[in-house]
């Protein structure tokens, strides 16, 4: 998927949970699912955040590759857990960690999909179902858009 999809889909199911939960649709932690939700892209550099923080980017991707470890299941639990636990599990915190799961929700249903471990050697899921940029990954795009407008 591209970034604004990750972005969109994210911000619309934020911003969907605030409006049933009586809260502020333009908030703090509508923000970070949005930001959380470009997080697993931050090891390609032409990524929507990777552009913004192109060094850093750069680095991950000699590192790791894209698509490894921010793309692995076990990883992005593990991050979500602490960054929930040493929240103290605040609502900001459940927030990042619906961000960064929905971009690997999305991912999975790609033609490349996500890791389910990173110890495991082909542990790759995916239900092949989307091409990144192609027709299905643009109608996502617009009907989180529609629903970002009815919000």
């Amino acid at each position: 998927m591209r970034g604004y999809t990750h972005l969109a889909f994210a911000l619309a199911a934020a911003s969907s949970i605030q409006v049933l939960t009586h809260k502020d649709v333009l908030s703090l932690p509508v923000m970070v699912a949005g930001i959380s939700a470009l997080l697993p892209d931050i090891d390609h550099t032409d990524s929507l955040l990777g552009r913004k923080i192109k060094p850093i980017s750069w680095l991950i991707n000699k590192l790791l590759g894209h698509r490894t470890i921010t793309h692995s299941l076990d990883f992005a639990i593990g991050l979500c857990v602490i960054i929930l636990l040493t929240s103290k599990f605040s609502y900001w915190a459940w927030m990042f960690a619906l961000g960064y799961i929905t971009h690997l929700l999305l991912d999975s249903l790609t033609r490349t999909g996500i890791k389910l471990s990173m110890l495991r050697q082909n542990s790759t899921i995916g239900f092949k179902l989307v091409k990144t940029g192609g027709v299905v990954d643009t109608a996502i795009f617009i009907v989180c858009l529609l629903i970002l407008s009815f919000l």
